[in-house]
């Protein structure tokens, strides 16, 4: 269900919306208490690919499926608590799983009584089969198999308790069995129990690529049907899809928990951020959660905005920057690496690209995470020092055509950057400007999202403007470590350390918190002084809502919004 190269913890953290147009929620003068029922239409940038938390790689299908919390229409075996932002809280798992002392066996007892959305009971045999199948060669799970390379085994070891047995320790090993695990049920995707056939561990036999029973499986399972209709355990239940245009779900009135306050979700699809302000002011849509910062700041004001809606800014942990190949002779040597991001103005580039919807990044932990140091100063802006650390590193013009070279190689070089990235379009021109007056020769080229992805996977990009949506605690190796630089790793820049290595592998097995912080604070100190990337900034999100909408509350995750938690004030109409 996660992009297998990022572990990314969804932890969530309840913050308020800080709004331009009165208090969360509005509507000042009626009592303001949840009524059951009505409905919400919420702009989705994206459609779905699937609606399979196990094979799905798109955000979209994930705020669907999990929302925010871990539940909406299928579940987490935990839910996170908004209070602490861990995924602790009880939910088709009973609570927190024993530990054993060496931390390598989790056991999770499963709630009683829980049904699917078609009547059938979901038993800890639904969580086997969810993990056998994502195990399936075929099955195109090869993310959420990454996750989870290190477990040994599962087994049913009690009426509805199942133990997980990990290779080794990982101090978020109980983290990721609670909410990177979401079922999906036994008998829509194998009714004829095939896998019944196969223990966990004969599915992780590397013979089993060749098992033409598997194989057929995992093409069967792919394909079901189920992958557009899901049939989860949720507080919502799977309604319609019509592709390119809506996704709409409906409250489940046997949900075995406390059931949310709307009794309709629709899911509106818009790609284009124009279209969907339009659509927000003529009441087409109830809520945007992302706006564009020209579209906060200079569109959506006045009397006539601020009588009907709410705006608010929030953010989730997420960062924009510019990654560097260092298998590219430009950028082996830490000292152009500085170089590069003292050329830029990353004050003025927030200020101008981000209209001030930001702020400048120093870390790739973000501020608000526990580990994140509060030590490190962002490199200055500082032209007249980055061209002292290009000579240092031997680039100089030595035949005097303005752009300065290396043992008979000129500094010229391609960035990339996805189509779908706004930001990058006011960026782009601001770096060949600053980099031309440096000796520097840039070309720019923007790719599909796809292509773009395949190609940054490939190592084939020189630079990259990019940017990621993490988690509050985060785990840096599988994207710096220097083994996630081979085989298609998510290492794309090739950042190669051996000391920083050292310090990932010591954290991740590292189980006293205050300890693990300060092998994180030098490995962010390592970072900082070998600037693999250019941090940019940490974004300020924007959204807006019709004030129809009460108790919208904000979350340091993405999506950044809890939908369950919403109702409609009495005159918000009906279905």
């Amino acid at each position: 269900m996660k992009d297998g190269a990022r572990l990314l913890l969804f932890l969530a953290i309840v913050v308020p919306a800080c709004s331009s147009a009165g208090p969360v929620g509005g509507n000042s003068g009626s009592p303001i208490l949840p009524v059951p029922g009505d409905y919400a239409i919420v702009r989705l940038e994206a459609d779905s690919d699937l609606l399979n938390p196990t094979i799905t790689t798109s955000a979209a299908s994930n705020y669907i499926l999990v929302g925010a919390l871990g539940f909406m229409i299928s579940e987490q075996l935990l839910h996170y608590d908004p209070r602490t932002g861990k995924p602790t809280e009880p939910g088709i798992a009973m609570s927190y799983p024993e530990i054993s002392q060496d931390h390598r066996v989790y056991t999770f007892s499963i709630r009683d009584g829980v049904r699917w959305h078609d009547g059938h009971l979901f038993s800890a045999e639904d969580v086997l089969f969810t993990l056998k199948a994502a195990m399936v060669p075929s099955v195109d799970a090869g993310a959420f198999r990454s996750s989870f390379a290190s477990l040994a085994s599962v087994e049913i070891t009690g009426r509805n308790q199942i133990r997980f047995r990990m290779a080794e320790p990982y101090w978020l090993n109980d983290a990721a069995l609670a909410s990177d695990i979401v079922p999906v049920p036994k008998h829509v995707y194998d009714p004829q129990r095939i896998l019944d056939h196969y223990t966990f561990e004969q599915i992780r036999d590397p013979k089993a690529v060749n098992d033409p029973v598997l194989k057929k499986f995992g093409e069967d399972f792919n394909n079901n049907p189920a992958n557009r209709a899901p049939v989860g355990t949720g507080p919502y239940k799977f309604e319609k899809w019509q592709t390119g245009q809506e996704i709409v779900v409906r409250r489940n009135e046997d949900y075995w928990g406390q059931r949310p306050h709307l009794e309709k979700i629709i899911y509106k699809i818009i790609p284009d951020s124009t279209t969907a302000l339009a659509a927000l002011k003529s009441g087409e849509i109830d809520f945007i959660p992302r706006l564009l910062p020209l579209q906060f700041q200079e569109q959506t004001s006045g009397p006539a905005f601020q009588e009907h809606f709410v705006k608010a800014t929030y953010q989730i942990p997420q960062l924009a920057y510019i990654g560097w190949n260092e298998a590219r002779p430009y950028f082996a040597d830490k000292r152009v690496r500085q170089a590069l991001t003292m050329l830029i103005d990353r004050a003025t580039v927030i200020e101008t690209v981000r209209r001030g919807m930001g702020s400048m990044a120093a870390s790739p932990f973000v501020p608000a995470s526990p580990d994140f140091n509060p030590m490190i100063t962002p490199l200055p802006y500082d032209p007249k020092h980055a061209a002292v650390l290009m000579d240092e590193a031997g680039w100089i013009d030595h035949n005097g055509n303005g752009i300065r070279d290396k043992d008979g190689v000129e500094f010229k070089f391609e960035i990339l950057a996805a189509s779908s990235n706004t930001a990058a379009v006011a960026l782009l021109p601001i770096l060949q400007d600053e980099f031309g007056k440096a000796g520097i020769s840039v070309t720019a080229r923007r790719l599909d999202a796809a292509v773009f992805q395949s190609t940054l996977r490939d190592q084939r990009a020189d630079a990259a403007i990019d940017g990621w949506v993490s988690s509050l605690v985060f785990d840096p190796y599988q994207l710096f470590h220097s083994s996630s630089a081979r085989n298609r790793g998510s290492n794309y820049y090739n950042f190669r350390n051996p000391t920083a290595d050292h310090i990932m592998e010591q954290a991740r097995v590292e189980f006293d918190a205050e300890k693990r912080k300060q092998l994180y604070w030098r490995f962010q100190d390592i970072f900082h002084d070998e600037q693999p990337y250019t941090l940019l900034y940490y974004p300020e999100n924007a959204a807006a809502y019709h004030k129809r909408l009460q108790n919208v509350q904000f979350l340091h995750v993405r999506p950044g919004y809890d939908i369950t938690q919403w109702w409609v004030s009495t005159f918000g109409g009906g279905l």
